[in-house]
């Protein structure tokens, strides 16, 4: 086959535009500090990213009920240490009431039982944004009600659970946690082989300091010490709960920064090293035109003399 000068010169033409493609292509990625912009710039490191950002998404999804269930278990631990300093409080009332001297400082202890009693229902009504915290998954209204007459407590919320993610749909295990305490979890406890309520044994506390009931008031230390040591319980469990996560934030906070590190490694623009490749590109494009230029000259002399080179 004869190679005709023509043909070079077509050949080297779209090697030019080639070059010119290369320049333009690396001009774009300093420009705007992307390399991949499109599957066509690297298929192969395209696909990569892809799943890199899926993850980073899952992750971010992750990260989200993660942060939900942490505030939702710093506002239970908030709760749960003030509702057991006022159970403590209670008690110590119970101490001084056994020991109380007329109806005037039986009547101020008993005040003091209802101001810790209406304490109590506030926490038991204790909220994370506009959510109530111990009410199961009813989130929307109040829980908690006592009826001041008779000590009667009615407890709005149910028994379920609330789940957040927090782990990966692969992942071992339920890849889910339960981040919250209903309020029959805190609230009711048993004590002497009878099922209390917090709430109503504080009520009964009042009540027996008003009447001067003494074996009451001796009886109510007992089973307030029991709810005592039963929220100290609850409380631990919910302190296990933040602990998991927030071991879990740490994780995920970990896998993401990596995740994005390598992301931005196929992403981003190498300055240094695409000012090196643009360069390089435009000398070698330089030379093509001079090569073009050259065979220009002599495709004109061969069209004169009417021969090819081949």
């Amino acid at each position: 086959m004869r190679i005709t000068l023509g043909m070079q010169t077509s050949q080297t033409l779209l090697s030019l535009n080639d070059q010119q493609e290369q320049i333009t292509q690396i001009s774009q990625q300093i420009a705007s500090g992307v390399k991949l912009s499109s599957p066509s710039d690297d298929p192969y490191d395209w696909a990569q990213a892809m799943n890199l950002n899926q993850g980073l998404q899952e992750y971010n999804s992750i990260l989200s009920g993660v942060n939900f269930g942490t505030g939702w278990g710093q506002a239970t631990g908030s709760a749960l240490s003030q509702l057991s300093n006022l159970v403590s409080q209670a008690q110590q009332i119970a101490i001084s009431a056994s020991s109380a001297n007329g109806t005037s400082q039986s009547a101020a202890l008993a005040s003091e039982v209802n101001g810790v009693l209406q304490q109590a229902v506030s926490l038991a009504n204790s909220q994370y944004g506009d959510q109530f915290i111990f009410g199961g998954t009813s989130t929307t209204s109040a829980p908690y009600s006592i009826d001041d007459s008779t000590g009667a407590v009615t407890y709005n919320g149910d028994s379920n659970s609330i789940h957040v993610k927090t782990g990966t749909s692969n992942a071992s295990g339920s890849g889910s946690t339960v981040v919250n305490l209903t309020g029959d979890d805190v609230f009711s406890y048993t004590s002497g082989g009878n099922t209390l309520n917090v709430l109503q044994e504080i009520w009964g506390l009042g009540q027996a300091i008003q009447t001067g009931d003494s074996a009451a008031i001796n009886s109510d230390l007992t089973t307030l010490n029991d709810a005592y040591n039963h929220i100290n319980n609850e409380s631990a469990i919910n302190g296990a709960t933040l602990s998991e996560l927030t071991t879990q934030q740490s994780a995920i906070n970990v896998m993401q920064t990596n995740e994005q590190s390598t992301l931005s490694k196929l992403q981003d623009t190498d300055i240094a090293d695409a000012t090196t490749k643009l360069s390089q590109a435009q000398t070698a494009f330089q030379a093509a035109l001079q090569v073009t230029g050259m065979l220009d000259n002599l495709n004109l002399a061969s069209y004169l003399s009417g021969t090819s080179i081949g």
